[in-house]
């Protein structure tokens, strides 16, 4: 295998353990020749209920590839927000930290600290105001092999102010794992070219979903930063690893100091439908 082929894997073997999202943001290159570790932070605050949790692990040795990544324990991690409010995260298992008392709020921009093994890594987001959506309803149709199938729609209304970036994540009850009901797992939208208008989204189930399926749809009301490392990130995924590929050798992060990942503050409203 060539290396421009091994670099380009390195992300793929991170998004294995990935379970989901303003300043500065930078392309973090991987000098696979070196072999080194490198750190992995995911952290999330949303408007929802906490406990938010951050998670540490570290990229394994290239050259002797394996699934599993080992946790970083012992991390020192601080949230805090542009109010004065201060959490310092308890590990509750390995590699992984919880808020106790920090509570997401849209129109505020949190921050993270992380003292992990020597080295310090910061971030901020902002979490934007929520976004809700308007209705969700579902059209059986038949396909050219005459099997019948189900598209989802989802209908929200972008605000008037420029500048919004969503996610859409669409799960089924009977899906395991409930990743996505028609593959796609990073489905992004901007409304650079529909500001203001009243946006409808088809998800082409088909027959994943079946009557009395429960379709759940989260919609994410996301900043830049995290917009645009989902959208590199999924250039990754769909890149043809040719020479002349355009799509960049990991994903677009905002964190500081060369670690992988990313830090993502975000509201989300979520609807629900029957099958029938």
């Amino acid at each position: 295998m060539k290396l421009k082929n091994k670099r380009w894997m390195l992300p793929i073997l991170f998004i294995l353990i990935c379970i989901e999202l303003n300043s500065c943001q930078q392309v973090v290159s991987i000098d696979l020749n070196k072999a080194d570790p490198h750190i992995v932070i995911e952290g999330i605050i949303s408007d929802q209920p906490g406990p938010y949790t951050v998670k540490i692990s570290k990229t394994g040795n290239y050259f002797e590839p394996s699934l599993y990544f080992p946790p970083v324990t012992d991390a020192q991690i601080v949230l805090t927000d542009d109010t004065g409010q201060r959490d310092t995260l308890k590990e509750s298992d390995q590699g992984t930290y919880l808020s106790s008392t920090l509570r997401g709020i849209s129109g505020r921009t949190y921050s993270m600290t992380v003292v992990a093994q020597g080295k310090t890594y910061g971030a901020s987001s902002f979490m934007p105001a929520k976004v809700v959506i308007d209705s969700v309803y579902a059209v059986k149709r038949t396909g050219f092999n005459s099997e019948s199938g189900y598209d989802i729609y989802v209908m929200f209304k972008d605000p008037p102010e420029p500048g919004n970036y969503y996610r859409l994540n669409a799960k089924s009850s009977t899906l395991i794992p409930a990743d996505s009901i028609d593959g796609r797992r990073y489905r992004l939208y901007t409304d650079k070219y529909t500001n203001g208008n009243e946006m409808t989204e088809r998800i082409r189930a088909g027959g994943q979903v079946q009557i009395g399926d429960t379709i759940t749809l989260d919609l994410l009301s996301i900043d830049k930063a995290a917009y645009d490392y989902f959208s590199t990130l999924r250039d990754i995924l769909s890149s043809d690893r040719s020479p002349t590929s355009l799509s960049p050798a990991n994903p677009n992060t905002n964190l500081s100091n060369g670690s992988l990942g990313y830090f993502a503050a975000f509201a989300m409203d979520t609807k629900k439908i029957v099958i029938k």
